[in-house]
């Protein structure tokens, strides 16, 4: 039997990225001693590939009406986004409330944000653990007691009555994603960090978790397809946020869904096309008032059109709907169809807008203002929303529904917090992590 090295600690937090670093922070100042084992050679995860902004959304009405996942699980996020903030801005400097999508929010310097919550930890006695990986959760009884953690150094046997998962998601992991979203997600690009690998769920369920579900849902974007995806710049300069205001085209050359209700919820059905791919059609007007403008107030104005076509992206700009047509035909689009599509869009946008089907719910203007730009997109993700059966004190449940003593679960590792919309990844990680702390006593 190998020996190993044995440490107690009050909680294991697993996976450093914006809801293990803060609900390690908010344990260690009242007092716990945590250990954070954290897979990457950094903390960080996702959010330090962020822009920053912590937002969500104004009331659980909204929230409600943009996503279907589990009221009980948006009510966390509604009922702890204003402790987040107030403990934020007590700590950090942070931007001026903003507009965000549908909500509001503000601004962290996410990489200070994580220095400062390292230092918070390791002040109160504990330890932050880079290019660590736990292999197993020791249980007891049916309890948490600890964990094993592997390294280059050797092993280490963690003990402590309570643990979070936070590892971030599955994203990064092919097989989950062609298992739990579609099986064409197994090619999708990753708008992300690429150590999200399924570690939350993987050990949740060893230890008797349940997979909350079914969820084949995500948060990711449409991006130009073939472009560049070197980094977080590269995720921003591509991503086609305007598209809630054109029109989506298959193969076939037609509408598969309502791209006005948010692009998150196409970028699911883009990927349920043939080919996972769609033609992204809008007019000069939507490229003057909102191609070339930022999302967030603040955020640097782009072109993406231009970024696209400077990256070689299939695309152009085309003067009549025929062209569009004949674009489409040869990248392998039926050519006649889409242009068929986009006149009767056009002409029920004008006359009978409550007749289009899909349904048009806003932007239900006519695409009429010439030239076209035109964009060959797909989707990317960013990070998932199937993940572990989890009750509104961010509690692992079992297949029973019973939580599992000890275990607690934040973020993407959550499961049906969302569905198929999205109120904000940073504030979803936060705010269970604060509901997962609270729950744990500290």
């Amino acid at each position: 039997m190998t020996s190993r090295d044995v440490l107690d600690c009050d909680l294991i937090v697993i996976g450093g990225g914006m809801a293990g670093m803060t609900a390690a922070a908010r344990a260690a100042e009242a007092g716990a001693r945590v250990v954070v084992v954290e897979k990457a050679p950094q903390i960080g995860g996702s959010a330090v590939l962020s822009g920053g902004y912590v937002w969500t959304a104004t009331s659980q009405a909204e929230i409600d009406r943009h996503d279907d996942g589990d009221p009980a699980l948006h009510r966390v996020v509604i009922e702890e986004y204003p402790h987040v903030m107030s403990w934020l801005r007590s700590r950090m400097d942070v931007g001026a409330p903003v507009r965000a999508l549908y909500g509001r929010g503000q601004q962290v310097d996410m990489w200070s944000y994580m220095r400062f919550c390292t230092r918070t930890v390791e002040g109160a006695g504990g330890f932050v653990v880079p290019e660590t990986e736990v292999s197993h959760i020791l249980m007891e009884d049916g309890a948490v007691v600890g964990a094993i953690t592997t390294h280059a150094d050797g092993d280490t046997e963690l003990r402590a009555p309570r643990i979070l998962l936070a590892t971030g998601g599955f994203q990064a992991d092919p097989d989950l994603r062609a298992q739990y979203i579609h099986p064409a997600a197994r090619g999708m690009r990753l708008r992300s960090n690429p150590n999200s690998t399924g570690g939350g769920l993987r050990l949740g369920l060893a230890a008797g978790s349940a997979v909350a579900g079914p969820n084949s849902g995500y948060y990711g974007h449409l991006l130009a397809r073939g472009c560049p995806m070197r980094g977080d710049s590269d995720f921003v300069r591509y991503t086609q946020y305007h598209s809630i205001h054109g029109v989506l085209l298959n193969r076939r050359g037609q509408r598969f869904c309502d791209e006005s209700f948010d692009d998150h919820a196409s970028s699911h059905l883009t990927l349920r096309q043939p080919g996972a791919v769609a033609l992204l059609v809008w007019d000069e007007q939507v490229q003057r008032e909102h191609g070339v403008v930022p999302v967030v107030v603040g955020a640097e104005a782009q072109d993406r059109h231009a970024n696209a076509m400077l990256a070689g992206c299939p695309g152009g700009v085309f003067d009549s709907l025929e062209a569009v047509g004949g674009f489409a035909q040869s990248l392998g689009y039926d050519g006649a169809a889409c242009v068929a599509s986009l006149q009767a869009y056009n002409e029920l946008m004008r006359t009978a807008p409550d007749q289009a089907v899909p349904p048009r719910e806003t932007n239900a203007r006519p695409l009429d203002r010439g030239p076209w730009y035109v964009l060959e997109v797909d989707s990317a993700i960013t990070f998932t929303y199937c993940g572990l059966a989890t009750d509104d004190q961010a509690r692992a449940l079992d297949p029973f529904g019973a939580p599992i003593p000890g275990l607690f679960v934040a973020g993407a590792d959550v499961g049906n917090a969302y569905r198929k919309g999205y109120a904000g990844g940073l504030a979803l990680a936060a705010t269970f992590a604060f509901r997962a702390m609270r729950s744990a006593g500290f």
